[in-house]
């Protein structure tokens, strides 16, 4: 890194969401009344859900947000996670000491990479990923290794041996393995089987494994949702991290939680508290307030994210992969992209009155491909934006 005197100024790279977002913003000063559809955001159109503001009975918080509280997160949050965990992932999770509070999965992410990996180790990355993993990784100072799956997956669900596609990218820097389930941006699900040929590869090479489980419940087909972590002998090497901002609806909140043996726990604890030292307090009341009432929430979510889903795929004409959960179709432009540069397909996007997110910037190997995210908006607006990609 250069010292003071050598730093020059700098400005913020952009991003091409940051360009698609200043072309919008240009064209709404033009005309309010003819803006793109903006789905490149795997965001909800849905307002924060409003158990979030109704206190519960007795609620202990009155006298604490003023203060510093438990660098772990809120002792009542922790032992209603407990509940969930065991009950409902079948995690070994007895106390709330195996539980950490983190800011959004994504510093879950963070801090399992940078604290539990050496300098330099390489992640097993089943791809197509979650964008902004790349920068958690670099951030790390680890390297992912892409591995194309999600696609094969889709097109082969009869064929469950990952455990195949992963072996010829083992080297003696590689680590861990991560994917998250149900996948953004494909949409694809991997059930027991595919878990489990995961799982025999990470004990048969003393890898971690960061599951990301952001999704768990947005699931659209008729499979049930597990944990990898539940499977005999993977509890010990398993790093679970799950999310406020989907399920919950609560992006906003910056708030998820970290699933782990008591010894990763302690080992990801003082990275947290360097970073921000404990989780924001007022973000832990209303999550907990929600806990209280999540199957009301969650039911509400899924029912309005399914309609979405099928206004999606009724209007959509391309080809695209098994949308089987999450938030997304992940949709095969490659004939109609080939060869066009950012610039070119964000203006045929904008042109076409709807945006979403290139595939390359999930992948190495989905040039070609866009995330079409049908939770943004209402049904019947999904449905015209699907139509609108159809013209792409």
């Amino acid at each position: 890194m250069p010292k003071p005197h050598e730093f020059a100024d700098k400005h913020f790279k952009d991003t091409i969401f940051n360009r698609i977002k200043k072309e919008i913003d240009a064209r709404a000063l033009i005309n309010p009344d003819d803006v793109p559809i903006a789905l490149h955001v795997g965001d909800t159109w849905f307002d924060l859900p409003e158990e979030f503001h109704q206190p519960l009975e007795n609620e202990p918080w009155n006298n604490r947000l003023s203060r510093y509280g438990d660098t772990q997160g809120e002792i009542e949050l922790r032992r209603s996670l407990v509940l969930k965990l065991a009950n409902k992932n079948r995690l070994k999770i007895s106390h709330p000491s195996q539980v950490q509070l983190v800011f959004g999965a994504t510093g879950g992410l963070f801090l399992a990479m940078q604290s539990l990996l050496e300098p330099g180790a390489e992640i097993l990355t089943l791809s197509p990923q979650w964008t902004i993993l790349r920068v958690v990784a670099s951030t790390a100072n680890v390297r992912l290794v892409e591995i194309p799956i999600f696609d094969k997956v889709s097109a082969n669900p009869d064929k469950k041996d990952i455990a195949e596609y992963l072996a010829p990218y083992l080297t003696d820097k590689t680590q861990a393995i991560y994917f998250n389930n149900p996948n953004n941006p494909s949409g694809v699900f991997l059930d027991r089987e595919h878990l489990e040929s995961i799982a025999e590869f990470a004990k048969e090479n003393d890898l971690w494994v960061l599951s990301d489980e952001a999704y768990e419940d947005f699931v659209y087909i008729d499979k049930e949702y597990m944990s990898i972590g539940s499977l005999p002998g993977m509890f010990e090497r398993t790093v679970s991290v799950f999310s406020f901002s989907k399920s919950f609806a609560a992006a906003g909140l910056r708030l998820g939680y970290v699933a782990a043996p008591l010894g990763v726990i302690a080992t990801l604890n003082p990275a947290h508290v360097g970073v921000g030292y404990e989780p924001n307090r007022p973000s832990q009341v209303m999550c907990l307030r929600g806990m209280e009432r999540s199957s009301q929430i969650i039911k509400r979510l899924q029912g309005s994210y399914r309609e979405g889903r099928q206004a999606a795929i009724d209007n959509c004409k391309l080809p695209y992969l098994s949308p089987d959960g999450s938030f997304y179709l992940f949709i095969d432009l490659r004939e109609r992209w080939e060869g066009l540069s950012d610039e070119a397909k964000m203006n045929r996007m904008l042109d076409a009155g709807v945006v979403v997110s290139p595939g390359e910037y999930f992948g190495n190997a989905f040039n070609g491909w866009a995330r079409f995210c049908y939770t943004s908006e209402p049904a019947e607006i999904v449905a015209e934006a699907a139509k609108r990609v159809s013209l792409l």
